[in-house]
Order: C-alpha cells, then sequence, then structure tokens
C-alpha cells in the first residue's frame, strides 16, 4: 500500500457500553499482536478527549493515516470532527457504545474480526457529510441531527441508569425505547419553521425533524432508508401532528422503514438546511446535545474519508 502510515491508529473510550468498550478492545487487541500487526492505542479520559487525540495524531503523521474508534456514536463523531482538517485521515470504528449506528449504516461491519480486516484491507471511499451552527457553537456529524423528541431522548440516555443496565445485558438500544414511551408521554410538540433549499415552511405540532445523512438513527431505527452517504445530499423526515398513541405505532414502523409510506410523515431532500422551533427544544448531532432551538446545517461532498465494506 504505497504512501500509506503502516500503523493502525485507536482511540478507545473506557466507558462506553457501561465499560463494554474494554472488553472489545482487549479481544481486538489480541488478534492484532497475533497477527502482528503494528498498531497503537490512546484511551480518553474525558468527553472531547477523542477529538484532540485525534488532532494530536493526524498532526504526528504526513501520510494516508487509518484512525480508529473504538467506542459508540459519540466517539466517532468526535473523531470526525478532529479529523476533518487533515486529509490525509481515513476513519473506522469498531462498535462498542449503545447504539452504533455508524458501524450499522455506514461502515456495516459485522463483528471485531471483520472490521480488523476490513482496517488492514485499507477499502476506504470518500462520503458526505453534515456541518452544522447553533447559536453557541459549530462543528460537524456524520449520522444524523435532529431536533425535537429524539434530542430529548439522547439527552435522556446518556444520564439514565437503564442506559448502564441494558448495556450489561448487551441490550443497550432498548433502552432508547424505553425512553421513547416515556417522552411520549411528557414532550410537548410545537410548530417550527424548516427551510430546505431556500423553501420555507412552517410544520405544526412537530415531534422531530432528523436530517439524515445514512438509513439509522437511535440505536438501528431506519429513519431514512433512501439516504445515501455520497450523492452530495441529505435526507429530512418530519413527523408532525400525530395523537401521541398514533405516533408509538409509527415508533414500530420506523424499525424497518414503512413510517415513509404514513401520512404526516414527510421526506425532503436538499444540500442547505434550517429549522427554528417555535419553543424549547433540544437539538442533537450523532446523539450528542449541541444546542437548542435554532440550527443550520449543510452538506460536504466526499469530505471525509472512511474505511467502508463495498
Amino acid at each position: 500500500m504505497p504512501n500509506l502510515d503502516e500503523t493502525l491508529y485507536f482511540i478507545v473510550n473506557p466507558l462506553a457500553g457501561n465499560e463494554r468498550s474494554m472488553k472489545v478492545w482487549e479481544k481486538a487487541e489480541k488478534m492484532l499482536k497475533s497477527n502482528a500487526v503494528p498498531h497503537q492505542v490512546f484511551f480518553t479520559v474525558e468527553k472531547g478527549h477523542a477529538l484532540r487525540l485525534t488532532k494530536e495524531i493526524l498532526s504526528r503523521t504526513h501520510r494516508d493515516t487509518r484512525i480508529i474508534a473504538v467506542g459508540g456514536d459519540g466517539t466517532i463523531n468526535e473523531m470526525v470532527n478532529g479529523a476533518l482538517p487533515f486529509p490525509h485521515a481515513i476513519i473506522g470504528s469498531l462498535a462498542a457504545g449503545s447504539g452504533n449506528d455508524y458501524v450499522r449504516g455506514i461502515q456495516k461491519t459485522k463483528d471485531i474480526e471483520q472490521a480488523l480486516r476490513l482496517f488492514q484491507d485499507n477499502a476506504h471511499k470518500a462520503i458526505d457529510i453534515g456541518q452544522y451552527e447553533t447559536a453557541d457553537k459549530g462543528g460537524y456529524f456524520i449520522n444524523s441531527l435532529g431536533m425535537g423528541i429524539d434530542a430529548e431522548i439522547a439527552a435522556e440516555a446518556d444520564r439514565s441508569p437503564l442506559k448502564k443496565w441494558f448495556n450489561i445485558v448487551k441490550a443497550g438500544k432498548l433502552v432508547y425505547l424505553i425512553l421513547f414511551i416515556k417522552q411520549l408521554f411528557t414532550y410537548k410538540p410545537g410548530s417550527m419553521e424548516l427551510i430546505v433549499d431556500g423553501k420555507h415552511q412552517i410544520l405544526k405540532n412537530i415531534w422531530f425533524i432528523v436530517i439524515a445523512n445514512q438509513p439509522y438513527f437511535g440505536g438501528g431505527m431506519k429513519i431514512s432508508p433512501q439516504s445515501k452517504l455520497d450523492d452530495g445530499r441529505v435526507n429530512v423526515i418530519a413527523v408532525q401532528d400525530f395523537p401521541r398513541l398514533k405516533l408509538l405505532a409509527v415508533f414500530f414502523t420506523v424499525l424497518w422503514g414503512g413510517h415513509l409510506n404514513i401520512k404526516n410523515v414527510d421526506s425532503y431532500t436538499g444540500k442547505m438546511i434550517k429549522m427554528k422551533n417555535h419553543h424549547s427544544a433540544k437539538i442533537q448531532a450523532d446523539g450528542e446535545i449541541i444546542g437548542t432551538d435554532e440550527v443550520s446545517a449543510k452538506v460536504l461532498k466526499e469530505k471525509i474519508r472512511v474505511l467502508i465494506k463495498d
């Protein structure tokens, strides 16, 4: 492989998946050592550390460099934000979190062995990512960005003791279903302004709007089955004006993508998106809370290289 740094760089989030990430890493490390694969490992100690480590690693390398997150979607989000200024970055992930939507929808590896083979084969391509700006910060997302009940669920999941116990029995994504049912009876939908490529509309009784770069979010829900990774556009899904119990029925159709055929589930595609909530609502990017009430986003076509199966 010409012009490639032969070393694989791993950034492990020890807390991901209720510390399941350490078990994933220990298994992966044994395989790497048994096959004499050159590698280095770094461990995060706080939120934001994966971003800083990514920048530090890539600032010391000058050839194509494979850098792997061992954690969940939050860890890969930090890695993306750290890697973007470095065109020689090639990113990947060993799934070790609760949701793992990046691996499910983009990398599409099924286990550690398959992922490690992919990383060593260096099979990669450039894909789109999203860039966002809120009142307080800017950054990038690789899976999805959403406003509404999905962000409320993401915020509660991050602090819920349920996440810990479900991760212990390897059923972490079920916590999203439980918290959805809880939020279903407490969240108050309101009006939102949505602008897609300059086309403006007011949507009423909105439960959530999701800007999707790939099909999956929320731990395996197929929110945007038509999303493509390299078409220079994002899909926008808006769910509005549903009674609470009917929304629960709609939720289950999202598991296989059947919700797009239901009235009041609207889908758009575009390159530049703006959302503004007329009351208070959280905003999530790749499951991380990034602000409230108003956000702008745009697509950066084929902006980052990822390790990916053909």
